[in-house]
């Protein structure tokens, strides 16, 4: 049975559309999964050099102990948002003869598929064939025995969060913000975490007893989720509690807008409800922290003037990228319901419009106490948050207008690329490398001042026509509009 089912996998991704739809997104993921191979490999072969210039007169293994805990600390919080489970596969074999048991025995196998599961071992292994073996023959079984037993206990622990605790979802972020408070702490040396952090590996690796608790730990969790799973493989409490997050919510806050308004409302409400939508929200809210880690970067970074423009754009433009990127899409399910009910072309357009407009307005007021981290961290941000108002928003809503693919706003997380084609992709270089283009263009008529306007003045030339703007996309969208439809109803 478990053979038949695995087979089956294989099938479903060799058939996949989304993997042969799009051949260029395709090949893109794959180079960015042979990049972080590569970058894994290269650090296992290189660490110890570095270590040696930068840390002189440190163990090896203590300090490498201290960096494996950090990573496993990010690993965890980056699959919470990233990683896919298999839980939705066995929807179709639950009227079939399939023992419960079987299946949840296959859906806790198939998740050891995972790509986070393969990467670190590509750092591991021959790091470990490398320096540790040769040097600490007798800590190397030991740290082979803990850093595979964190794999396996970050899978799986991934996996119940993920299930078992999807409707307390908004715990993630407030766990997410307070891991990378303590990492900012340590590393401005208010806390010194990594301190403890490698004299507790220190102590793991000379002991066979705890380097064996995270298999150990790994092997009840297993137990654990293969219980639940054959109790609630349905996981109908679990998803109808996540799905419906907001649907009780009386949103009423945009009707002063009039019927785009109330389109502005049903954008909130989606948002609230949709697994995809709310991933996306949390990772452009988690970009309202990078000035504190570009600020480790060095003061050349933060004191020069891409650097800052840079920083006003994640700080400003990351809600329009995520959400903004498939404007239309997120309506796809029920777009000919929407476009039934009186429903203009021109209110649904304007209705995303304003509602992007407000996110990027609040995620810069928002990020207002960053001017005492650095003084033109706000007078940039301005900037690029006019740059967003008046160019970005309007080249999504063209976007959207020439072509938008179906997706389920439910299915995916941060990391899916449903809904995604080419042009999405080729559209992010003229978004993200104008601003940068049109300040060196002006600063060197006019210096600082000068680039910063050559940025400003046509983004308020822009914003003072946006309603020719607009028109001119709902026009584009009539053009294309049945192409749109169709694409929305395979």
């Amino acid at each position: 049975m478990k053979t038949q089912l695995l087979k089956h996998a294989w099938l479903e991704f060799r058939r996949s559309p989304t993997l042969t739809r799009n051949i260029i997104q395709t090949i893109l993921i794959g180079f960015l999964a042979l990049y972080f191979v590569l970058l894994m490999i290269g650090m296992a072969l290189a660490l110890r050099p570095i270590l040696e210039d930068v840390m002189p007169g440190q163990d090896l293994l203590i300090v490498t102990g201290g960096f494996i805990g950090y990573y496993f600390v990010t690993d965890l919080l980056m699959r919470y948002f990233v990683q896919k489970f298999p839980g939705l596969a066995v929807k179709p074999y639950l009227p079939l003869p399939f023992k419960k048991s079987s299946l949840s025995h296959y859906v806790l196998f198939r998740s050891l598929g995972s790509f986070f599961n393969f990467l670190p071992l590509f750092f591991l292994v021959p790091f470990f064939f490398k320096e540790i073996l040769p040097t600490y023959p007798a800590a190397a079984l030991n740290f082979a025995l803990f850093t595979i037993g964190m794999v396996l206990f970050n899978n799986y622990l991934s996996l119940g969060i993920n299930k078992y605790m999807a409707a307390r979802s908004s715990w993630a972020g407030i766990i997410i913000v307070g891991v990378m408070l303590l990492f900012f702490l340590d590393y401005n040396g208010y806390l010194p975490l990594f301190d403890y952090v490698k004299n507790g590996m220190s102590i793991i690796f000379s002991s066979p007893i705890l380097s064996v608790i995270p298999l150990v730990l790994s092997g009840g969790l297993y137990l654990f989720l293969h219980r639940f799973f054959k109790e609630e493989l349905y996981l109908e409490k679990t998803q109808s509690q996540q799905n419906l997050m907001g649907a009780n919510l009386s949103v009423d806050w945009f009707d002063r807008f009039g019927d785009a308004g109330k389109l502005m409302n049903l954008e909130l409400k989606l948002i609230l409800r949709s697994k995809r939508a709310r991933a996306y929200l949390i990772t452009s809210a988690l970009f309202l922290l990078s000035p504190f880690y570009l600020v480790m970067m060095g003061e050349v970074f933060m004191e020069s003037p891409y650097g800052l423009l840079a920083v006003g754009l994640c700080l400003t433009g990351m809600v329009g990228i995520n959400h903004g990127q498939i404007l239309l899409s997120w309506n796809s399910l029920h777009f000919d319901l929407l476009m039934s009910r009186g429903n203009t072309i021109h209110d649904i357009f304007k209705g995303k419009y304003y509602f992007l407009s407000l996110a990027c307005i609040l995620f810069f007021a928002i990020s207002i106490p960053y001017v005492f981290l650095h003084s033109k961290i706000l007078l940039y941000s301005a900037v690029m948050l006019l740059y967003n108002l008046g160019f970005s928003l309007f080249a999504y809503l063209f976007l959207a207008s020439y072509t938008a693919l179906r997706v389920d706003p439910n299915e995916g997380g941060a990391m899916s690329f449903d809904g995604f084609g080419i042009a999405h992709y080729l559209i992010m270089f003229p978004i993200m490398g104008l601003p940068f283009l049109l300040y060196l263009a002006g600063s060197t008529i006019g210096g600082e001042i000068g680039g910063l306007l050559a940025i400003v003045l046509p983004s308020i030339l822009m914003l003072i026509f946006y309603k020719s703007l607009l028109n001119g996309v709902v026009k584009n969208f009539r053009s294309h509009r049945h192409k749109i439809a169709s694409a929305f109803r395979k």
